[in-house]
């Protein structure tokens, strides 16, 4: 599956993705949490989402620049409208959670997810 999106596009139909969700519980970077589907169409039809592309979770330049700038400059974004932030990865589910408990996000304004769930 490939596409392009510009800002103020719609999400395509049926796009799955993995997801952990943030959760008190599992919030030690030595616990997991389950893997889930993520149906970006659905959970994002009335919201406006900055989503990120990384080649990798913990990478140098992912891990020191592009992240720690969506992290620092959230509450920004929040208050210029944006719902949420997506970090997409062809990391599994695992990894990218927890990338985000490594950097101490604690919630689920930016939602960690892998590659399609299709595989593809």
């Amino acid at each position: 599956m490939a596409f392009t999106l510009q800002p103020g596009d719609s999400f395509p139909d049926n796009v799955v993705f993995q997801y952990i969700p943030w959760a008190e519980e599992t919030s030690s970077i030595t616990s997991c949490g389950i893997a889930i589907p993520y149906n970006a169409s659905k959970e994002w039809s009335d919201k406006k989402v900055i989503l990120v592309s990384v080649p990798g979770a913990f990478t140098r330049t992912c891990s020191g620049l592009h992240l720690p700038n969506y992290i620092d400059n959230l509450p920004g974004l929040k208050n210029k409208g944006v719902d949420l932030v997506a970090v997409i990865s062809f990391n599994d589910a695992n990894v990218m959670s927890g990338w985000g408990k490594a950097n101490n996000v604690t919630n689920n304004d930016i939602v960690w997810l892998m590659g399609l769930a299709n595989g593809t």
